[in-house]
């Protein structure tokens, strides 16, 4: 009796072993897929990759709608790129880059009674570039040495209404460690902290009339945190993030403030304390999520939270009676909370191959 129990049980075990999968007689078991499997990058070549888009939003109303909105046109135009290279076994070269331009105009609601459209606004504006090379020897972290320019295309800040392109211009130089704790084709996220040295260059009008324009530079250093992240959940769906701490450990220009004292700064309206301001932790998060709806149609959700107690590119000015010249200005450079930026638009995106 238990001869026969065993035999059945081995017997029951064996068809259990043989039963193809879903329980079908002569389908084959499913081949798992090699998303996982580490990238392997040939030596030499370049992985380009290049993606472009334009969302687009726009309402109108004629001039006996009473419902009180107003039409707006809306337009944002973006460019992401990166191109990789292993250069050699040990020499990893990473280029990135990443551009967004947009504008918005409004009806506006005339003394006549009548609606008309109103002089357009930026609405959206970056300018990043970057350039890193990391060694790749296989311990356990990669040292890395990277070059980052930071910008806009338009200044829209002036409050007469003037414009200046590229400006400001921040300059970063970092060299540090890196860790890739995740690198597939799908799934990717790079680690790196270092030691950085910034650049700032800003540009403004000498007078409330013309073009002549005068230039501020500043320099500080700190040690600066960025994490990497990317992930594809299939080949419509992508998740993007970037998040970047940036610890200053000295500002170029405290002195100035140093200088002025606690009486001077509070007779111009500002903290005592400001000098502080300018080696406070910078923080900046940005997420992008795309959705594709068709092969050139997609949704796209960016998300960015930026906290920046003191814009380190605006510098105060003291005059020959040792006051504060430019106080209104360095007010302004001042944001004590953070700040949250959303934009949700879909239109025409195109991945280049």
């Amino acid at each position: 009796m238990k001869r026969f129990a065993r035999a059945a049980v081995m017997a029951t075990a064996a068809w259990v072993i043989s039963v193809p999968a879903y329980g079908q007689q002569g389908v084959a078991p499913a081949v798992p897929e090699k998303k996982d499997e580490k990238r392997v990058l040939e030596v030499g070549r370049w992985y380009p990759t290049l993606e472009g888009g334009l969302n687009l939003t726009q309402s109108s109303y004629s001039d006996n709608w009473k419902g009180g909105e107003k039409g707006s046109v809306s337009w944002t135009a973006f460019l992401n790129g990166s191109a990789e290279r292993q250069v050699s076994p040990g020499l990893n070269w990473l280029n990135t880059m990443k551009l967004l331009y947009g504008q918005t105009r409004q009806q506006e609601l005339g003394t006549d009674g009548e609606r008309h459209w109103g002089s357009s606004e930026k609405s959206a504006d970056q300018v990043d570039l970057e350039a890193m090379f990391r060694l790749t020897k296989g311990w356990a972290v990669d040292p890395y040495l990277s070059l980052r320019w930071e910008s806009f295309f338009q200044d829209v800040t002036d409050p007469f209404g003037r414009e200046l392109w590229f400006n400001p211009m921040t300059f970063k130089e970092s060299a540090g460690i890196a860790r890739k704790f995740v690198d597939h084709e799908d799934h990717q996220f790079l680690a790196r902290l270092g030691l950085t040295v910034r650049q700032n260059h800003r540009r403004f009008f000498v007078a409330p009339a013309g073009d002549e324009t005068t230039s501020q530079s500043s320099w500080d250093s700190g040690a600066e945190l960025v994490l990497d992240y990317m992930r594809a959940f299939n080949a419509d769906l992508t998740y993007t993030s970037r998040l970047s701490v940036y610890q200053p450990f000295n500002w170029s220009k405290s002195d100035v403030f140093d200088a002025l004292g606690a009486d001077s700064l509070a007779a111009a309206g500002l903290d005592t304390d400001i000098a502080d301001y300018t080696t406070t932790a910078d923080i900046d998060w940005q997420n992008t999520v795309s959705a594709k709806i068709t092969s050139v149609i997609a949704v796209q959700l960016y998300v960015e939270l930026l906290y920046d107690r003191y814009d380190n590119s605006i510098v105060p000015v003291v005059d020959n009676n040792g006051s504060l010249e430019n106080a209104e200005i360095v007010d302004a450079a001042v944001r004590k909370k953070g700040q949250f930026k959303e934009t949700l638009g879909i239109g025409i995106t195109y991945r280049f191959k």
